[in-house]
């Protein structure tokens, strides 16, 4: 499954050349992995419980992303392991289809109460591998 955001960028978002700044692309793919989890397990995390923790992250830029382009990221989950997930996204420019972005994620599955990374629950683990 390819969850896709359709991102609205905001006039802070660029430089003085009409450029998005490299850390908005970021935010960028912040919303479309909220997206994901929401359409993977719903209102099952507990953000202040057992949820999903970032602990790896690598982006690649291949072009500018400029504002008032028409941009999506797609997100899917590449993998499940026993505590881990990886996430595959991309930045796509709707007007030409092209990729300006690329972002690999790896997040576990985390328990504040213990502070420690822990299996995916198995209702968790069906809805995700469901989805890949």
């Amino acid at each position: 499954m390819i969850q896709k955001t359709k991102i609205q960028q905001r006039f802070a978002d660029s430089d003085i050349l009409g450029h998005i700044n490299n850390i908005h692309l970021q935010e960028y793919f912040d919303l479309g992995k909220m997206e994901l989890y929401h359409t993977l397990l719903g209102d099952r995390i507990d953000w202040r419980g057992v949820n999903l923790v970032l602990v790896s992250i690598k982006t690649d830029m291949m072009r500018q992303t400029r504002l008032g382009d028409p941009i999506v990221v797609e997100s899917r989950v590449e993998s499940l392991g026993n505590k881990s997930m990886r996430v595959h996204q991309r930045l796509i420019n709707t007007a030409d289809g092209e990729v300006n972005a690329e972002c690999h994620t790896v997040v576990v599955c985390f328990d504040y109460a213990t502070q420690r990374a822990i299996p995916f629950p198995d209702e968790w683990r069906k809805l995700i591998e469901a989805a890949i």
